[in-house]
């Protein structure tokens, strides 16, 4: 029997409720009072050898209050709507500010920059799957992967259908609101050939239900990599070329995101903390951060400090352009915000990728003549503080140009910055979850095998 699971909030938040808030807590002595509210629907199947093994059906709110008194200011959150009623949550907010260390910079956005023209993204599917809907493409997904010859065992699948709305109200009379539609599909086969076993997995996500991959796509090509995997070999240590696929090199990308971020550099523990305006990359690299694409699995129109989002070139022929900064991270380097704010205390990316090189990745891998094809990677990989870059891999072992074998257990190493000073990019990027890369190849890396 599946196991079934129910959360839910209280009543719809509306802005009248949020705005009263606002006023009851100014009326305590409050300079200026923020809130955040992200109401968040969502349901979840999962499904384990053709049974459904877990359903999760959600309705949550998360609500986040930011006052301001004089130099001093606090965030308190609640997941209960009736708080924003309850004179001990106002309470609660002024003993918080009140008691809070005052801050030398500004971290709050002035009221004549605040966001006035919401720009409209599509970013709401219409129509939300059925339930039914769901449980059929999760089960799919297992039937068809365990037809395939050499597929003996399914991790599960997964299909999650998610919308959410966000409100942003600020004393300064700013309110803005959104709503977003979030969708994936993923599923793990397990391959079993000459007695050797191995995994890997395929996913696809999407605003509109309609526009994920397909149950078919997704377990063929599962069922493709685990088997391929079957039969790896360990290799002595040695230099050699690494090409990352597009998937890990994704992850690199997300690993530059955290050494980007206007904390860690402010706090001075990024090893890219000195790094503005200079070229640290190869030419070929160039990281965008883009806010209104429609359909965007990242997109917004505003961030929660109340500015309108904007593009922006983070990294342009190898150049690092900007930081991903909030506003006060901005204010503490005496720089301006990125409009990168995702929370009070998150500053994340919209939807940022390295744009496409100009070679196919077939070319790159017919360019190697003895190298690793990385297509996973397992542990941590980044250090922030030193941009030394470390971490287990998994691929295929090339041989004068053409894939000759599959390959585990070994470490991958080099300084992060060594690594994409000497890099080409492949034009073969795919927009899978809003932080994305094509392939990338690296001229040489250290691999620790055996």
């Amino acid at each position: 029997m599946a196991d079934i699971s129910f959360t839910s909030s209280s009543d719809e938040i509306s802005p009248d409720v949020l705005f009263d808030v606002i006023k009851k807590i100014k009326q305590f002595g409050a300079d200026q009072v923020d809130i955040l509210a992200n109401a968040r629907e969502e349901t979840i199947v999962h499904s384990r050898m053709l049974q459904v093994d877990n359903v999760i059906q959600a309705h949550t709110v998360d609500i986040g209050v930011r006052v301001f008194m004089g130099k001093r200011s606090a965030v308190i959150s609640t997941d209960n709507t009736d708080d924003l009623s309850n004179p001990a949550f106002v309470e609660k907010a002024i003993f918080a500010t009140s008691n809070s260390p005052e801050e030398s910079e500004k971290s709050r956005a002035d009221g004549v920059d605040l966001c006035t023209n919401f720009k409209k993204i599509d970013l709401c599917d219409p129509i939300s799957p059925s339930h039914q809907q769901l449980v059929e493409n999760a089960k799919k997904c297992e039937e068809i992967a365990l037809q395939i010859d050499g597929i003996t065992n399914s991790e599960g699948s997964s299909v999650s259908h998610r919308r959410i709305k966000t409100m942003l109200a600020k004393s300064d009379n700013f309110f803005g609101e959104y709503e977003k539609t979030f969708n994936q599909i993923s599923f793990v086969a397990i391959a079993t050939k000459n007695g050797c076993m191995e995994r890997d997995g395929e996913y696809s996500s999407s605003v509109y239900y309609a526009d994920l991959k397909t149950p078919e796509y997704i377990a063929q090509q599962a069922a493709k990599k685990a088997i391929r995997r079957c039969g790896a070999r360990k290799v002595a240590s040695c230099s050699v070329p690494i090409i990352f696929h597009r998937d890990v090199a994704s992850q690199l990308l997300n690993d530059l995101i955290s050494a980007l971020n206007g904390a860690a550099i402010a706090g001075g523990t990024s090893f890219l903390k000195d790094k503005l305006s200079k070229k640290i990359f190869a030419d070929t690299v160039n990281v965008v951060d883009r806010y209104a694409l429609d359909k965007g699995l990242r997109s917004r129109p505003f961030d929660a400090d109340g500015l309108e989002c904007m593009d922006n070139s983070i990294l342009k022929d190898g150049v690092l352009n900007s930081f991903l900064l909030n506003v006060k991270y901005a204010n503490r380097l005496g720089q301006k915000s990125t409009r990168n704010a995702g929370g009070w205390s998150v500053i994340s990316p919209n939807n940022i990728c390295i744009e496409n090189g100009g070679i196919s990745l077939k070319d790159m891998i017919g360019c190697v003549k003895n190298g690793l094809y990385v297509v996973d990677v397992i542990g941590m990989g980044l250090n922030v503080i030193t941009g030394n870059f470390s971490q287990g891999a998994v691929g295929f072992w090339i041989v004068d140009g053409e894939i000759a074998y599959p390959v585990n257990e070994v470490t991958i190493a080099q300084n992060f910055i060594d690594m994409f000073a000497n890099c080409q990019v492949a034009s073969d990027l795919e927009i899978k979850s809003g932080i994305d890369a094509p392939s990338i190849f690296v001229e040489k890396m250290v691999v620790g095998g055996i």
